[in-house]
């Protein structure tokens, strides 16, 4: 059932409860002023419902529906009268005087005639008190605690008059509660008990989660079970099937067995549930650890972020200095201050790219200009790129390339932005006076560029996440050599989207790391 139509559901049965209780009530008053005998007892030889049990009845069935409707005021006033009267009942019972005036005989007549029994007094006075607590809204968990007392009372004298001639008869139906009295006090026992379903013993069977649909289900087989398995088991024995000292055992039997193979279905539930939710918390966990590397991983980017703009701001910001306080007279000393600037300029926009790029290719944002090139040209034009950088520190750059040309389909921007991110990468883990080789090695159908140097190595743990945005710039806390991690990266991500590979081999700390790019070779154009 969805989430809705079970709210409608619980919200109909007080209201229904309610208009049942009115109608069996006034039925019982037309019955009584026509001497209908069904309207009175249902059949000749039980108890009657008297007269001053269906103006409790009445009384009850109309607070509940005032409460319904959130007229709060009348409603407390209708259970006020219910109680009232329910001990002025008690109180007659005990003194054995006369009941109120009100009451009227088969006969019809006005005159003080029978009572209502103990029974039925007691449960519309407990009945009195619950909607009383549920109209004040307070002791919530009491008046559904009473509702169900009353409930399971009124269905143990239903039970009753199945057993006609026992010592259960004799004790409760026996006494005088009329089936219609008990069909009442069942269903503004119900409708009390739904009248606020959210709230107390209610709120652990309404709603649209799964511990309330598996206590609704328990619940209902715990109430069934037991009445038909009773009503079948005294039926057969009436039948003949077997002797009535069978009947009770075969009754326990019958009660274990059902209740064993429910409460087995359930626990297979259970456990199905259990698994589900041991996974979902397995997932969780990982979720968590993810997101919290994550945040580390931008915590570090900040920082590092913030680092690699300081560090070109500051010489703009000296030349702008000195330009405006006129130090650079000479030609010579604009075009060095010039240069410096362009410098500085050149590494910011860089790192704006960086950024920009990373988020255009998780956002499938990114466009190839695609076409039959020869591979070597890229690799040309990413050494010219680095080796300003390779110069300073005195690095030995080696290139082996085959003599004839390696066709690749590609973007050759993209692919000298690869291929210049790996060499700058080697050349910054390099140390002055180290080497870097790039060589090529073909197969039928790809083409492997192979970036080498003998710098410092990556151990195994950090091999595994190299390649994560960020990575890179946790690896050098003392900011030694710059950059902001996403290097390599972005050099994975471009080259997945030209239907490559980007891998990275390393024999541990201080042993050199190589760089693979694997491409598809494509035909001459």
């Amino acid at each position: 059932m969805s989430k809705s139509a079970s709210s409608t559901v619980v919200g109909a049965l007080p209201p229904a409860a309610a208009v049942l209780c009115l109608g069996v009530g006034l039925a019982n008053l037309g019955g009584w002023l026509a001497g209908a005998t069904f309207f009175i007892s249902i059949a000749p030889g039980l108890p009657a419902m008297v007269p001053v049990t269906t103006v409790l009845s009445l009384l009850a069935a109309l607070a509940l529906w005032l409460q319904w409707r959130g007229r709060l005021g009348p409603a407390r006033l209708c259970c006020g009268s219910v109680i009232v009267l329910c001990a002025a009942i008690a109180a007659c019972h005990v003194a054995g005087t006369a009941p109120p005036p009100f009451v009227l005989p088969a006969s019809g007549r006005l005159n003080a005639a029978s009572l209502s029994s103990p029974l039925t007094a007691t449960m519309f006075f407990a009945l009195g008190w619950a909607l009383l607590l549920t109209a004040r809204g307070r002791w919530v968990q009491a008046a559904q605690g009473t509702s169900l007392a009353v409930f399971l009372l009124a269905l143990l004298n239903l039970t009753g008059y199945l057993f006609r001639d026992t010592f259960l008869y004799q004790f409760l139906p026996g006494r005088g509660t009329s089936i219609l009295t008990t069909v009442q006090a069942m269903s503004l026992s119900l409708g009390t008990l739904f009248a606020l379903p959210r709230r107390g013993l209610m709120a652990a069977v309404t709603g649209n989660v799964g511990s309330a649909r598996m206590s609704r289900r328990l619940l209902l087989s715990a109430f069934v079970l037991p009445i038909v398995l009773g009503a079948a088991v005294v039926a057969a024995a009436r039948a003949g099937l077997y002797d009535a000292g069978t009947a009770l055992p075969l009754f326990v039997w019958s009660m274990v067995v059902a209740f064993m193979v429910i409460i087995w279905r359930f626990a297979l539930r259970l456990a199905v549930v259990d698994k589900a939710r041991g996974h979902a918390r397995g997932e969780l966990q990982t979720a968590l650890a993810s997101l919290r590397a994550e945040q580390e991983h931008k915590d570090i980017f900040l920082a590092t972020l913030a680092h690699e703009l300081r560090n070109p701001l500051a010489p703009i910001s000296a030349a702008a200095e000195v330009l405006r306080l006129g130090g650079a007279g000479q030609p010579e000393e604009r075009r060095r201050l010039g240069d410096v600037v362009a410098a500085q300029v050149g590494q910011i926009a860089g790192l704006v790219n960086d950024l920009l790029d990373m988020e255009r290719i998780g956002q499938g944002r990114i466009a190839l200009d695609q076409t039959v090139l020869d591979l070597r040209v890229p690799i040309a034009d990413a050494f010219e790129q680095v080796r300003p950088l390779m110069a300073r520190k005195g690095q030995d750059c080696r290139v082996e390339l085959t003599d004839a040309p390696v066709y690749v389909r590609g973007d050759r921007k993209r692919l000298v932005q690869i291929l210049s991110n790996l060499l700058n990468n080697a050349a910054k883990y390099t140390p002055p006076g180290g080497t870097v080789q790039v060589r090529t090695a073909l197969s039928p159908d790809h083409v492997d560029v192979l970036v080498e140097d003998n710098g410092i190595g990556i151990d195994a743990e950090l091999q595994q996440r190299i390649f994560e945005p960020y990575a890179q710039a946790a690896l050098t806390s003392d900011r030694t050599e710059g950059g902001l991690g996403l290097g390599l990266a972005l050099a994975r991500r471009l080259a997945g989207l030209h239907g490559g590979t980007l891998a990275v081999a390393s024999a541990g700390a201080g042993q050199g790391s190589t760089f693979t790019v694997r491409l598809p070779l494509a035909a001459a154009g």
